[in-house]
């Protein structure tokens, strides 16, 4: 009796504990309020990161490869996953705006050192010498905003660049 009765109980209780659906990827907003004066309707960018990761890499340098996240004339976005160690080099044309997404790394920034994580921030400026190192086991991820964006066959290497 006791058994049947926990089996009728699992079973009203079963569509309450039941797994979504996964929302569509892009849903319109209802409700809003109207449109102001100056407002302008243009697209904007949201991907997902597995969506990113579907693409080719743009770039491979076997320490880490780099994925296109946005590509325009004043800005380029990128998502580095992080394996080995980005050696110390720097870039002439551009800045370099960094967070972390996920796991550990040691960054240098000029003469600073700090093992950063999810969520932490740096900022590169323009000709200041940077590395990366991966910090445990484990992926490591970071996203870049580059303005104006940085052409990667103008890296000056400091130390011998990273072979594939």
């Amino acid at each position: 009796m006791k058994s049947l009765l926990f089996a009728a109980g699992f079973a009203a209780l079963l569509p309450l504990v039941s797994v979504p659906a996964d929302p569509p990827k892009h849903e319109k907003v209802a409700d809003q309020p109207p449109k102001h004066a100056k407002e302008v309707e243009e697209p904007g960018l949201m991907v997902s990161r597995s969506e990113v990761m579907k693409k080719d890499p743009v770039a491979d340098l076997g320490v880490a490869r780099y994925w296109a996240v946005e590509k325009g004339k004043d800005v380029w976005s990128l998502l580095v996953e992080v394996n080995g160690t980005i050696p110390l080099h720097f870039h002439p044309d551009g800045v370099h705006r960094m967070y972390v997404l996920e796991g550990k790394l040691k960054c240098t920034v000029g003469k600073e050192t700090m093992e950063m994580g999810p969520g932490d921030y740096m900022l590169i400026p323009k000709g200041v010498r940077h590395k990366f190192e991966k910090v445990g086991d484990g992926k490591a991820y970071f996203v870049t905003v580059d303005t104006p964006p940085i052409n990667p066959a103008n890296n000056v290497w400091l130390e011998p660049a990273p072979k594939k």
